[in-house]
């Protein structure tokens, strides 16, 4: 039941498996999605998929600052700002790469500290970004959205446990005795009213894939 995914399909399989995100950090009078977050979303469908994210940095560059704080006292901050490749990399076919152009800001009253949250800002929107991440909480039609995009349509459960059901009956037409329960297991779904719409449309999809590649082994192509 292994398949082979190109970079892209790899790319969009992680994000198939992403749901919405909760603004969980405070700072500067601003509440926002953690980097961590994020990364943790993604990370095991990265590894699943052996995909690798490579950050490089050129043109970088700092100015500063200077203005008077609510107190009225003269500060002085560093603004560092650089351009940013993310490269994607699949790790199965290295020759397969996907280079993404950023640019980053960052201001602190430290350089150091300016340089790293131009890095860690920057890291945080190109995912929220590049995958598409809704993040509605400050939006006045929120939970409306927020069932919309993740209440799972019990026709969609329907047809996924269909899907599973002729999978399991083409195996055993053609010699090999799987189970729904065995096909459950291979797609690691332990619970499938707790599956999202989009997990759902992805495992279809890898069902389709699965039954294309075993009725062209079985032709012998």
């Amino acid at each position: 039941m292994s398949e082979e995914l190109n970079i892209y399909q790899k790319i969009s399989d992680v994000k198939a498996n992403i749901e919405g995100f909760t603004k969980d950090t405070k700072g500067y009078n601003f509440t926002y999605v953690s980097g961590s977050q994020i990364l943790h979303r993604i990370r095991s469908k990265m590894i699943e998929h052996r995909l690798l994210l490579i950050p490089s940095t050129s043109n970088e560059k700092w100015t500063t600052h200077t203005y008077k704080n609510k107190k009225g006292h003269e500060v002085i901050d560093f603004i560092v700002e650089m351009d940013l490749n993310y490269k994607w990399v699949n790790a199965d076919k290295p020759e397969e790469q996907l280079d993404i152009s950023y640019h980053a800001f960052g201001q602190q009253s430290d350089i150091s500290q300016a340089h790293g949250t131009a890095l860690t800002y920057s890291e945080r929107y190109f995912l929220m970004k590049f995958f598409n991440i809704p993040t509605d909480e400050g939006d006045a039609d929120a939970k409306e959205k927020q069932d919309r995009y993740s209440k799972v349509d019990p026709k969609n459960v329907e047809e996924l446990e269909k899907e599973i059901e002729k999978f399991s009956e083409l195996m055993k037409s053609l010699g090999t005795d799987v189970s729904v329960e065995q096909v459950k297991n291979q797609l690691d779904i332990t619970n499938i009213n707790q599956l999202t719409n989009n997990q759902i449309a992805a495992l279809i999809t890898k069902l389709n894939k699965w039954s294309k590649q075993a009725i062209e082994k079985e032709n012998g192509q």
